[in-house]
């Protein structure tokens, strides 16, 4: 697949979010090209307001479907980035839920950047100790040189030596790591996926273990290193899909980012949790008298 990169810009197959592609293009565009401007871009694009671009950029604007086209053209991108850019596009700017998820499902299907190992009987061992995903990653950060006691407590909160040891041996028995002649440990896959429908009790049950450790952590660890924010809304059942759609976009975000990271140090929890906190009372219909 072709890729659109302007001195060493990422392509737009890595992008979840258009409007933060047009910034970085024309960031771009104007450290290289002196002459180019808003103005310039939209006479590009055949628009007669000099600041439409400013104006999306800024979300104070949309895109409308028309105009799609005339984007692609003065961002000069070829057939397959210009049917990603639309779609990625109306994924941003929809508000229906079931048209989100349809554009969604085309971006994943066209983003081939990072490549994901499906588990699948294996993903019971595998999730059956936390510890034994955070290793996987751990391991490869650093020449551990088979000191278990030094991987042990390496791990956020400590663990054993021997539950260490075992992780790694279950891990290169799965072949998920590889063992290398100089002694460093390297993945088999960047990226990892489970089936659900296969792990849903070890996927929950792995789920709730991390929850616990996202509570300790509030105490336990600086905020200076840790994230941890919360908002409390009102949804529709229809928003809450459109949520639920833009979750599983910002988590293929992160595993672009995390896939196009080259020299990790440390190894962090991600979770995103979505649960109702308050229903409204059903209504009942008044009965029609006799």
């Amino acid at each position: 697949m072709l890729t659109y990169i302007l001195n060493g810009m990422k392509s737009v197959f890595q992008y979840i979010d258009y409007r933060q592609f047009l910034q970085d293009y024309y960031k771009e565009k104007k450290a290289m090209t002196r002459f180019f401007s808003y103005r310039y871009f939209c006479r590009k694009a055949g628009i007669s307001s000099p600041v439409f671009l400013k104006l999306v950029m800024d979300g104070k604007s949309n895109i409308s479907v028309a105009m799609i086209d005339k984007f692609a053209r003065a961002l000069d991108l070829n057939k397959q980035e210009s049917r990603f850019f639309k779609h990625l596009v109306l994924f941003n700017q929809s508000r229906n839920a079931e048209e989100k998820q349809d554009h969604y499902s085309v971006l994943v299907t066209m983003n081939n950047n990072v490549s994901r190992h499906v588990l699948g009987s294996e993903q019971f061992e595998y999730l059956r100790k936390w510890h034994t995903v955070v290793i996987r990653e751990l391991i490869c950060q650093y020449a551990f040189n088979d000191d278990f006691a030094a991987l042990a407590v390496a791990v956020v909160p400590p663990i054993s030596r021997r539950e260490a040891e075992s992780s790694v041996r279950l891990l290169l028995r799965l072949g998920l790591i590889v063992r290398q002649d100089d002694g460093i440990y390297r993945q088999v896959d960047r990226a990892l996926a489970t089936n659900r429908e296969i792990a849903g009790p070890a996927i929950r049950a792995f789920n709730k273990t991390m929850i616990d450790l996202a509570n300790r952590a509030v105490d336990t660890i600086e905020n200076t290193e840790r994230n941890v924010s919360g908002s409390t809304v009102g949804l529709s059942k229809s928003s809450y899909d459109i949520l639920c759609a833009e979750i599983e976009a910002f988590k293929d975000r992160i595993a672009t980012i995390v896939h196009n990271t080259t020299q990790a140090d440390r190894v962090y929890q991600l979770n995103v949790q979505l649960f109702p906190v308050g229903r409204a009372p059903e209504v009942k219909k008044p009965e029609l008298a006799n």
